[in-house]
């Protein structure tokens, strides 16, 4: 998990320091060029500023034009700079604060370096044919330096603000119909761990007690899974303390995932010796692509069928729990596959996670999700009234959760609102 989220980080910081050289050569060739070229491009800047913000600007006859062009100009070209030396501020500040600490002097040394840099871009222009050094410009580049670090530090703080809140835990409940009479279940649903602290995913447990705890996928990475002093096995083995355990094995358990490298194909990996050993010791049940009985239950879980380029479930196993009889419960880690494969079904309940919510939530929307896309369908609430997604607890990657809380779901058969808020 730490390798992961250090790989990551690495590859933000070359990120960004890729993005200020490119930002600091585009001010190097357009200041490089010449009395004329530099005035052809400003013009076409600026014709192009007036075709946006002047009102039938291309109506207007030829020397109205080149009035307004001349007027804009200026203002054009100083907003121009300001942009180019309040990106290289910004950029360079997001980059100083991947190190921790000292945020005040990371601020100044961003806009410091801007300012420099600002100079240094006058003295070239004077050493360029038909052009001046103008000092007044570093003035407004430098004001560009400050506003546009100061855009970039109110970014960053909104991020530790959603990072901190994200630590809120929240219970999400969903009462779902039956014809049943005789059912009353509590089903709690705690997905996408990622080997995060489980402590207050446990109060929750402790606190809602449940009749069946399920547990779809990405508990632990596959690294973990051949460790058994690894918090994942004693969060398996609390759970179990507190009511039956079912856990099913998602993409990350079985060595299906990216790396922190999107690019990358990954395929499934063999689990580690022993790992289905350590997990029956917890006393949690692990069904990987099996099902049991229990009573009027019949719980079956779904590996999942990430691999490559391929993600396609093992249809056997559905097949199988779609004939069998009581209440069937299916723990499928990935929403997507509810609509192609489990719709048709009889199924009455598949719990889900994976999704993460969509990471980050925007009118009640997800962003993006594995499997998924851009602007997912399927990454919280209820399908049907028998698959429940969960956005899940833990988080993988460095990206934070922005309006998209961490959740424990409480599913409930023949219950009221008012029995449990009681």
């Amino acid at each position: 998990m730490k390798s992961n989220v250090k790989r990551s980080l690495l590859v933000w910081r070359i990120l960004l320091l890729l993005l200020i050289l490119a930002n600091m050569t585009a001010i190097f060739l357009l200041s490089h060029q010449d009395g004329k070229k530099s005035g052809e491009t400003s013009k076409r800047v600026t014709e192009a500023v007036a075709q946006t913000t002047v009102k039938d600007f291309e109506q207007k006859p030829v020397a109205e034009k080149e009035r307004i062009v001349n007027k804009l100009n200026i203002p054009v070209r100083t907003l121009a700079h300001m942009g180019e030396f309040g990106l290289l501020s910004a950029l360079s500040l997001l980059l100083l604060l991947t190190w921790k600490k000292k945020i005040p002097l990371k601020y100044v040394s961003a806009v410091a370096f801007a300012a420099l840099y600002a100079c240094s871009d006058e003295w070239h222009q004077s050493l360029v044919g038909g052009r001046k050094s103008d000092w007044k410009d570093v003035g407004f580049d430098t004001l560009g330096a400050v506003i546009g670090a100061g855009f970039a530090l109110l970014f960053y703080l909104l991020i530790i603000h959603v990072r901190r809140k994200r630590n809120i835990l929240k219970t999400t409940r969903y009462f779902l119909k039956t014809d049943r009479k005789d059912l009353r279940l509590r089903i709690a649903v705690a997905s996408d761990l990622h080997g995060t602290g489980h402590e207050k995913v446990l109060r929750i447990l402790e606190r809602e007690r449940p009749d069946l705890i399920l547990i779809p996928g990405d508990l632990m990475e596959d690294n973990q899974l051949g460790d058994p002093k690894d918090e994942g096995f004693a969060f398996l083995r609390a759970a179990a303390a507190i009511a039956p355990t079912y856990y099913s094995f998602g993409n990350h358990e079985t060595g299906c995932y990216h790396k922190g490298k999107p690019w990358s194909k990954p395929e499934k990996k063999p689990l580690p010796p022993h790992a289905k050993e350590y997990i029956a010791a917890t006393g949690a049940i692990l069904l990987d692509n099996e099902q049991i009985t229990q009573g009027e239950l019949t719980v079956c879980g779904l590996t999942s069928g990430l691999n490559g380029k391929v993600n396609r479930p093992d249809l056997s196993v559905i097949e199988k729990l779609d004939g069998s009889k009581g209440f069937r419960i299916l723990l499928c880690h990935h929403p997507e596959y509810f609509m192609p494969y489990i719709q048709k079904t009889g199924i009455e309940l598949t719990v889900s996670g994976h999704a993460h919510g969509g990471q980050w939530r925007l009118f009640g929307r997800g962003a993006f999700a594995p499997g998924q896309g851009i602007l997912p369908k399927y990454t919280s609430g209820v399908l049907e009234n028998r698959c429940v997604i969960s956005r899940g607890i833990g988080n993988h990657t460095v990206y934070p959760r922005i309006f998209n809380a961490p959740e424990v779901v409480m599913v409930y058969y023949g219950y009221t609102r008012e029995e449990i808020n009681a």
